[in-house]
């Protein structure tokens, strides 16, 4: 099972829109995993045990595992092309 971090500011809104987009390109893609939200102070203390971190604003902090910018999925623009960034990173 993998397991998806999504941050936004304030852990609500944004992050749960992302989420909702994410579950869906998971249940198409038939990959099985969870969905974690939180605020962007909180993903340190939740980076550990997941296997990418979507995020609703550019981070130049390293957590030890991919992250991947998640705005195409509010905008719709190159929504295409970080589905499939999104997905190869599972595959790995």
């Amino acid at each position: 099972m993998k397991k998806i971090l999504v941050a936004c500011g304030t852990g609500m809104a944004t992050s749960t829109m992302i989420s909702e987009k994410i579950r869906n390109i998971m249940e198409e893609a038939g990959v099985d995993c969870t969905i974690t939200q939180c605020i962007l102070s909180e993903i340190r203390s939740n980076a550990a045990n997941v296997d990418v971190v979507v995020t609703s604003m550019k981070i130049d902090e390293e957590y030890g595992v991919p992250v991947l910018l998640g705005t195409a999925f509010l905008t719709g623009m190159n929504e295409e092309e970080t589905k499939n960034k999104l997905l190869e990173i599972l595959s790995e």
